[in-house]
């Protein structure tokens, strides 16, 4: 049977997953590239009628290319949240971070209050298209206290 690149996956699977990294990744020619894999055989680790699974290592071989899908699976599955925090910069506008933090903080409150408001979609509750929007607030807030906490833990080693 032919790849289907718009077939139905479930989530979590490793078709899936490998599906997502692919993408972040860049599309499958760069996977290709990175993996040294013909494009039959990546389109095969990504199609959920294909009993081929991509292995920890292309995995890892794709996460240090910059895809996180399989980082955030895991932390879901080990009951947290994946923040990818930068480690090349040490330095930060305390100001300017803490500012961004409490405007990011507001934003989220308006957000979700507006969300499960009488006007909402579904008032007194949170539907699937709205926590998909919510979650783009969430992710950037907890981004940012991520890396003020890297900072933090940067400064708190000086001595």
């Amino acid at each position: 049977m032919a790849f289907d690149p718009n077939k139905d996956r479930d989530y979590g699977t490793s078709a899936e997953i490998a599906g997502r990294l692919f993408k972040e990744c860049g599309g499958v020619p760069r996977v290709m590239e990175l993996l040294s894999l013909s494009r039959t055989r990546c389109y095969a680790l990504a199609d959920p009628d294909d009993p081929a699974e991509i292995s920890y290592e292309r995995v890892a071989i794709l996460t240090r290319a910059g895809a996180t899908a399989a980082a955030e699976h895991l932390a879901r599955l080990a009951g947290g949240t994946f923040l990818p925090v930068s480690t090349s910069e040490t330095s930060g506008d305390w100001h300017q971070l803490a500012a961004a933090a409490a405007r990011q903080s507001a934003e989220l409150t308006a957000a979700m209050l507006a969300s499960i408001g009488p006007s909402g979609r579904t008032p007194g509750r949170v539907d699937p298209g709205e926590a998909r929007e919510l979650l783009v607030h969430v992710d950037g807030l907890m981004a940012l206290l991520a890396r003020q906490h890297a900072l933090l833990q940067a400064a708190a080693r000086e001595d």
